[in-house]
């Protein structure tokens, strides 16, 4: 297959197998071909195809497991989101107030690092010290403690606008975070990937690195968008 070479090849590889799941082209239960079998198959090297399944483990198309490959779990992602109420939001709404999140938090982090005081870093690392204690109870949600992290470092901005709009998206903010977390309970390889996502923004901001802190936040938002069923990204 020859892959128009426009925009990311793992976005594009990421879409046609995802529009070949949910076409139950592979079925529940299938196994999919080798990465080395769809790197052939796109003409492409395996880096952009190990990024496409990475994106469908990580939205729920699909379970990997080392040495004995991916295979699909579900052909319909949206049945996750729509089984869960978020309040007032539907869906699209749900999703671009998580689009405006991610705005004020990829700006938020890097201002964190130039601006962050001692006591500020003390309070995000309380929060992510709690996380991880979170993160290794199977039966724990650990939405406060994730909420509390990204909220100090909005916190430590000390740009009063940025902290109010923060605040006004508490509601939805707190109930994606439960849903996306939810996604994760009895994977504690998952639990722990969202741990080192947010140890990496911790550690930029306390090494004060702005571009760091952005492109991890980033990151970390997008995944979670992702999961959430976001194609947008």
């Amino acid at each position: 297959m020859d892959l128009i070479k426009k925009g990311k090849l793992s976005d594009i590889i990421f879409k046609d197998l995802e529009k070949r799941i949910k076409g139950k082209e592979y079925e529940v239960g299938e196994k999919l071909p080798s990465e080395n079998e769809l790197s052939k198959f796109y003409k492409v090297s395996r880096v952009p195809v190990r990024e496409a399944l990475s994106r469908l483990v990580s939205m729920g198309y699909v379970e990997s497991s080392q040495g004995k490959g991916s295979y699909v779990k579900t052909t319909s992602v949206a049945d996750q989101v729509k089984a869960y109420t978020y309040e007032s939001f539907n869906k699209k709404e749900l999703l671009d107030l998580l689009e405006m999140r991610t705005v004020l938090e990829v700006q938020s982090a890097p201002l964190s690092a130039l601006r962050r005081t001692e006591e500020d870093l003390k309070e995000i690392a309380a929060a992510l010290k709690h996380f991880k204690k979170i993160t290794t109870n199977q039966h724990v949600i650990g939405m406060e403690a994730d909420y509390d992290f990204h909220k100090a470092i909005v916190i430590s901005t000390k740009n009063e606008y940025m902290i109010q709009t923060f605040n006004n998206l508490q509601t939805v903010h707190r109930d994606a975070l439960e849903f996306s977390l939810k996604l994760n309970i009895g994977k504690p390889e998952k639990r722990e990937s969202v741990y080192e996502e947010h140890e990496l923004i911790y550690e930029a901001i306390k090494n004060q690195s702005p571009e760091q802190a952005a492109k991890y936040m980033e990151t970390h938002l997008f995944n979670m968008r992702r999961k959430l069923g976001d194609d947008r990204i």
